[in-house]
């Protein structure tokens, strides 16, 4: 098994803290994890996330991914059920440290209830490369973002990104300005969100 002993997301449930990822996880799959976000942008705001210590799911194998894949269509009929709504998955997907404007180096995708799309903002970074990077297995030789809609699924090449680059940009659509979850993970109104994400969703996805 890999783990790092400084990823806080290679140990689901270590810690004991209010909001630590053991007290956010509500599904526990073979080879992924489903938790609430630590500082929602939304209601609703989910991340899957590796068991193992991966950088990033283009890396990972195919079990992995297949697992993975099957966790995205439960939560996009749980969303449907309960926020009628479709839902936008996106990933800082780094091969290095702190590239693609990820501040966590371990794979872990984002899962929002929420019609949004952002080619027009994402036009500074190049054209896009269609492509679900969880049917098909890759050599991890750079850094992307990845972005799936309920239209499009496709990834940006990119190097150097501004940290959490996607969080910023999906929570100023939401309107929602308290991106950064570094400083607003134990803020009331992140609290409130979390918890009441949890209780919408602890026993829907099965």
């Amino acid at each position: 098994m890999k783990y790092l002993k400084s990823c806080q997301l290679c140990h689901a449930n270590d810690k004991k803290d209010r909001v630590s990822i053991g007290k956010r996880v509500i599904y526990q799959g073979n080879y992924n994890y489903i938790a609430v976000d630590i500082s929602p942008l939304s209601l609703g705001h989910l991340l899957i996330i590796t068991n193992e210590h991966y950088f990033n799911y283009y890396e990972t194998p195919k079990n992995v991914k297949k697992e993975a894949n099957q966790l995205k269509r439960k939560i996009e009929k749980v969303f449907r059920e309960v926020y009628h709504s479709d839902t936008l998955f996106f990933e800082h997907g780094s091969s290095k440290p702190n590239e693609a404007g990820s501040s966590v180096d371990h794979a872990h995708l984002h899962a929002i209830p929420c019609s949004l799309y952002l080619e027009e903002e994402l036009d500074v970074l190049g054209k896009p490369i269609e492509c679900d990077i969880f049917l098909e297995q890759f050599f991890n030789e750079f850094s992307y973002i990845y972005l799936e809609n309920s239209k499009n699924k496709y990834i940006y090449k990119v190097t150097k990104l501004p940290s959490q680059y996607l969080r910023k940009l999906v929570g100023e659509k939401l309107g929602n300005a308290h991106y950064d979850w570094r400083v607003y993970c134990k803020t009331e109104y992140s609290l409130q969100i979390l918890e009441q994400t949890y209780l919408d969703l602890k026993e829907k996805i099965k």
